[in-house]
C-alpha cells in the first residue's frame, strides 16, 4: 500500500509540473502576441457584439473594415466578457492586418493575462520545488537517526 501511495504521489507531482510548465508557455506565447502587435497602427472602428458561428458561446465582435464585413473575437479579451450580445463597441483594427483587432489600443490586457497565468504557474513551480526540498530533507534527517 505504501508503494501504491509513493507511486501516485509521483504521478501527481509530475501532473503539476506539467501543468505549470504548460502555463508558463502559455504567458510567453501571450507576451509574444503582444509584442508582435503592439507597434502596429491600430484604427478605432465601431463593432458590434454577437454570437460566434463556430462557438455559440463565445462573443465575437462583428465590424466593418475598408468596406469588408468581418467577425471575430478580439485578441487581448482572454478573461474578460466582451458585454451583451447586440452591444456597440470600439474595437482597434491594426490597419496592416484588419483580422487582427483589440479592445486597447495598447493591448496591455495581454500582458495583464501573460502576468497573471505566468504567476500561477511560478507559483506550483515553487510549491513543488519547496516541497522536493522537503522531502528531501526529512530523508536526510530519517538517515541520520537511524545511524
Amino acid at each position: 500500500m505504501n508503494k501504491i501511495v509513493g507511486i501516485v504521489e509521483r504521478i501527481l507531482r509530475i501532473i503539476m509540473f506539467v501543468v505549470a510548465v504548460a502555463m508558463l508557455g502559455g504567458a510567453l506565447f501571450l507576451l509574444g502576441l503582444h509584442q508582435t502587435n503592439k507597434n502596429l497602427e491600430k484604427i478605432p472602428v465601431s463593432g458590434k457584439i454577437v454570437y460566434g458561428t463556430e462557438v455559440k458561446a463565445i462573443h465575437e465582435v462583428t465590424y466593418s473594415f475598408e468596406g469588408k464585413e468581418h467577425q471575430k473575437r478580439p485578441l487581448d479579451v482572454y478573461f474578460r466578457k466582451l458585454g451583451d450580445d447586440g452591444k456597440k463597441i470600439t474595437v482597434y483594427v491594426a490597419k496592416d492586418h484588419p483580422t487582427r483587432i483589440f479592445i486597447s489600443k495598447t493591448g496591455r490586457p495581454l500582458i495583464d493575462s501573460a502576468g497573471l497565468i505566468g504567476g500561477w504557474s511560478l507559483v506550483l513551480l515553487l510549491i513543488l520545488f519547496g516541497e522536493h526540498q522537503f522531502l528531501r530533507r526529512m530523508k536526510m534527517l530519517e538517515e541520520n537517526s537511524e545511524k
